[in-house]
């Protein structure tokens, strides 16, 4: 199986898993076919967007823009392309987060890194932050452990796990999980 086909397999077979969530496996097709927008937001840039970056089986222009504003590195005030499939894999997440709970933005604490930007935060290298496929996260009023359990069941690639920081890391990089304590360095 190609890696592109894997994946995809994996995103589908996470969605069809969300009944952990109680979100029935018919409705998440049904979701799965709708429009597809994202609520973000992100602390240190005091900003936050809720918008439809995908309908009609194609990226709208205007939603990806901003979603890629506000994944910019902003320490270098750079920017790239995120991997829509990391957009997808968000997309699915909130779903089940507003079916189990109640509809709330995902907390962006780290997206598009430059080189320079990862060295400083302390980041390993290669890194999927540099090709726009990770992104360092939280869901607010969920617990951590609720988080984790969320995280590991849209596992696709990499799952990083910082209690001390109380966020998570996820990429779509090759499936591993690693924990790390300590304080993070400034994004």
């Amino acid at each position: 199986m190609k890696f592109e086909q894997r994946r995809t397999f994996l995103l589908r077979a996470a969605l069809a898993g969300i009944g952990a969530f109680r979100f029935a496996p018919a409705r998440a097709r049904v979701a799965w076919s709708l429009p597809r927008e994202l609520w973000i937001t992100r602390p240190d840039a005091q900003e936050s967007i809720r918008t439809v970056y995908w309908a009609d089986g194609a990226l709208l222009p205007d939603g990806y823009c901003a979603i890629n504003r506000i994944y910019r590195d902003l320490r270098a005030g750079a920017q790239r392309p995120i991997a829509p499939g990391l957009l997808h894999l968000n997309y699915a997440m909130q779903c089940a987060v507003a079916r189990f709970r109640s509809p709330r933005p995902m907390v962006l604490l780290s997206g598009f890194r430059t080189p320079q930007t990862n060295r400083l935060v302390g980041g390993v290298e290669p890194n999927a932050h540099f090709a726009g496929e990770a992104d360092d996260f939280i869901y607010p009023g969920l617990s951590f452990r609720e988080n984790l359990q969320l995280a590991r069941l849209f596992q696709i690639g990499g799952l990083g796990v910082y209690p001390d920081r109380g966020s998570l890391h996820k990429d779509l990089g090759r499936s591993r999980t690693w924990v790390e304590y300590g304080p993070s360095r400034t994004r």
